[in-house]
Protein backbone atom coordinates (compact mmCIF):
# COMPACT_ATOMS: atom_id res chain seq x y z
CA UNK A 1 0.00 0.00 0.00
CA UNK A 2 1.49 3.60 -0.67
CA UNK A 3 1.23 6.15 1.74
CA UNK A 4 -0.75 9.41 1.05
CA UNK A 5 -1.06 12.71 2.97
CA UNK A 6 -4.35 13.37 4.77
CA UNK A 7 -5.72 16.55 3.43
CA UNK A 8 -5.02 19.88 5.52
CA UNK A 9 -8.68 19.53 6.83
CA UNK A 10 -8.31 16.37 8.26
CA UNK A 11 -5.15 16.91 9.83
CA UNK A 12 -7.11 19.98 11.24
CA UNK A 13 -9.98 17.93 12.76
CA UNK A 14 -7.41 15.43 14.19
CA UNK A 15 -5.60 18.27 16.03
CA UNK A 16 -8.87 19.40 17.51
CA UNK A 17 -10.16 15.85 18.53
CA UNK A 18 -6.19 15.23 20.01
CA UNK A 19 -7.21 18.30 22.45
CA UNK A 20 -10.97 18.01 22.78
CA UNK A 21 -11.25 21.45 21.38
CA UNK A 22 -14.68 23.20 20.13
CA UNK A 23 -14.49 26.78 19.02
CA UNK A 24 -17.57 28.49 20.04
CA UNK A 25 -18.29 31.56 19.32
CA UNK A 26 -21.74 31.69 21.41
CA UNK A 27 -20.04 30.23 24.86
CA UNK A 28 -19.16 33.97 25.55
CA UNK A 29 -19.99 32.86 29.74
CA UNK A 30 -18.57 29.36 29.54
CA UNK A 31 -15.28 28.90 27.43
CA UNK A 32 -11.84 27.65 28.60
CA UNK A 33 -9.76 30.14 26.80
CA UNK A 34 -11.20 33.70 25.50
CA UNK A 35 -9.40 34.45 22.31
CA UNK A 36 -10.54 38.32 20.64
CA UNK A 37 -9.46 41.37 18.91
CA UNK A 38 -9.81 45.05 20.74
CA UNK A 39 -9.15 48.73 19.75
CA UNK A 40 -7.57 50.83 21.86
CA UNK A 41 -8.88 54.33 22.91
CA UNK A 42 -6.54 55.73 20.61
CA UNK A 43 -7.25 53.45 17.66
CA UNK A 44 -4.59 51.01 17.47
CA UNK A 45 -5.53 47.34 17.50
CA UNK A 46 -4.67 44.96 20.47
CA UNK A 47 -5.37 40.88 21.10
CA UNK A 48 -6.56 39.15 23.85
CA UNK A 49 -5.88 35.97 24.72
CA UNK A 50 -7.31 34.71 27.97
CA UNK A 51 -8.68 32.18 30.49
CA UNK A 52 -11.31 34.60 32.14
CA UNK A 53 -13.14 37.59 30.90
CA UNK A 54 -13.59 38.84 33.87
CA UNK A 55 -10.20 39.08 34.45
CA UNK A 56 -7.73 40.14 31.97
CA UNK A 57 -4.23 41.05 32.53
CA UNK A 58 -3.12 43.19 30.88
CA UNK A 59 0.67 42.47 30.84
CA UNK A 60 -0.07 38.73 30.38
CA UNK A 61 -3.15 38.29 28.13
CA UNK A 62 -3.12 41.66 25.86
CA UNK A 63 -0.73 40.90 22.60
CA UNK A 64 0.04 44.18 20.60
CA UNK A 65 1.60 41.91 17.77
CA UNK A 66 -0.49 39.55 16.10
CA UNK A 67 2.21 36.92 15.30
CA UNK A 68 2.08 36.32 18.77
CA UNK A 69 -1.55 35.32 19.12
CA UNK A 70 -2.01 31.76 17.67
CA UNK A 71 0.86 30.50 19.81
CA UNK A 72 -0.75 31.74 23.10
CA UNK A 73 -3.72 30.62 22.07
CA UNK A 74 -2.54 27.27 21.42
CA UNK A 75 -0.35 27.10 24.68
CA UNK A 76 -3.91 27.62 26.45
CA UNK A 77 -5.44 24.53 24.61
CA UNK A 78 -2.43 22.24 25.51
CA UNK A 79 -2.52 23.53 29.18
CA UNK A 80 -6.11 22.45 29.34
CA UNK A 81 -5.92 19.01 29.65
CA UNK A 82 -8.31 17.09 27.96
CA UNK A 83 -11.53 19.46 27.18
CA UNK A 84 -11.34 22.80 25.76
CA UNK A 85 -13.78 25.70 24.60
CA UNK A 86 -12.41 28.53 23.00
CA UNK A 87 -14.43 32.02 22.62
CA UNK A 88 -12.88 32.81 19.30
CA UNK A 89 -14.83 34.51 15.95
CA UNK A 90 -14.13 32.30 13.14
CA UNK A 91 -13.31 35.59 10.77
CA UNK A 92 -10.79 36.58 13.48
CA UNK A 93 -9.28 32.84 13.34
CA UNK A 94 -8.88 33.11 10.14
CA UNK A 95 -7.13 36.03 10.13
CA UNK A 96 -4.55 35.36 12.58
CA UNK A 97 -4.03 32.24 10.90
CA UNK A 98 -5.33 29.46 13.53
CA UNK A 99 -5.04 26.78 10.87
CA UNK A 100 -1.78 26.85 10.40
CA UNK A 101 -0.67 26.68 14.05
CA UNK A 102 -2.59 23.80 14.07
CA UNK A 103 -1.22 22.48 11.40
CA UNK A 104 2.25 22.88 12.91
CA UNK A 105 0.86 21.17 16.39
CA UNK A 106 -0.08 18.46 14.20
CA UNK A 107 4.16 17.59 13.91
CA UNK A 108 4.02 17.90 18.03
CA UNK A 109 1.17 15.24 18.57
CA UNK A 110 1.51 13.01 15.39
CA UNK A 111 3.46 9.89 17.21
CA UNK A 112 0.66 10.12 19.96
CA UNK A 113 -2.33 10.48 17.50
CA UNK A 114 -1.22 7.04 15.44
CA UNK A 115 -0.43 5.02 18.82
CA UNK A 116 -3.71 6.03 20.14
CA UNK A 117 -5.10 4.81 16.89
CA UNK A 118 -2.72 1.68 16.62
CA UNK A 119 -4.18 1.11 20.40
CA UNK A 120 -7.84 1.48 19.28
CA UNK A 121 -7.78 4.64 21.88
CA UNK A 122 -9.03 7.05 19.03
CA UNK A 123 -10.47 7.29 15.62
CA UNK A 124 -9.04 10.73 13.74
CA UNK A 125 -10.64 9.61 10.52
CA UNK A 126 -7.84 8.76 8.71
CA UNK A 127 -7.73 5.73 6.16
CA UNK A 128 -4.88 3.10 6.02
CA UNK A 129 -2.88 4.93 3.33
CA UNK A 130 -3.24 8.29 5.73
CA UNK A 131 -2.21 5.90 8.89
CA UNK A 132 1.03 4.84 6.93
CA UNK A 133 2.14 8.53 5.77
CA UNK A 134 1.50 9.52 9.47
CA UNK A 135 3.98 6.44 10.40
CA UNK A 136 6.76 7.07 7.36
CA UNK A 137 6.88 10.96 8.54
CA UNK A 138 6.08 11.22 12.10
CA UNK A 139 7.02 7.78 14.16
CA UNK A 140 11.05 6.83 14.54
CA UNK A 141 11.49 3.10 13.12
CA UNK A 142 13.90 0.86 15.25
CA UNK A 143 15.93 0.60 12.36
CA UNK A 144 16.75 4.06 13.40
CA UNK A 145 17.57 3.50 16.78
CA UNK A 146 19.11 0.48 16.43
CA UNK A 147 21.59 2.98 13.97
CA UNK A 148 21.97 5.57 16.37
CA UNK A 149 22.67 3.42 19.53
Amino acid sequence: MESKEPTNEKIIEAVKSYYGLKIDENAYDSADVYAFEETTADGYSVYVVANDMRSICVSEDVYYYESDVPSAIMECIVNSNGYCTLYADQYFLDDIYFDDMLLEEFAEIAEQIHEGIRNDEGDYGFDMAELLWIKEEFTESEEINQTVS
